[in-house]
């Protein structure tokens, strides 16, 4: 995963958000299939590459977090992508969220948040 400055990342998502919520709301998938329906040409490749580059982003903040979440749902609400990226953005969200609540550098992700409620428990 590679990190970004928050500044290229959150207009990115909003532009992204954007036009996921305009194809949602026009139902692209069954527009798509009306040969007769004129945005069934519509490129969207700007918008898979937008998705792509977000999902190789590890979040530096809590809103970052927030939002790749809200791309990987989208993803699993249209059954994933083939390509494993949302799996692999969960997974930068998740260690992300474990590097924020705990101390011990030396484990990973949830082996540290387990490692941390075993040790207070």
């Amino acid at each position: 995963m590679t990190a970004k400055v928050q500044s290229d990342f959150l207009p990115l998502f909003g532009a992204w958000f954007d036009t996921a919520n305009i194809a949602q709301s026009a139902d692209a998938q069954a527009l798509a299939s009306d040969a007769g329906n004129l945005l069934a040409d519509l490129d969207l490749s700007a918008m898979v590459e937008a998705e792509t580059t977000l999902l190789s982003h590890t979040p530096s903040s809590a809103t970052e977090a927030a939002c790749l979440l809200e791309i990987i749902r989208q993803n699993i609400a249209d059954s994933g992508r083939s390509d494993g990226m949302d799996v692999r953005a969960l997974g930068a969200v998740q260690a992300w969220l474990a590097s924020q609540t705990s101390a011990d550098a030396t484990l990973n992700g949830v082996d540290r948040l387990l490692h941390e409620a075993r040790a207070r428990g």
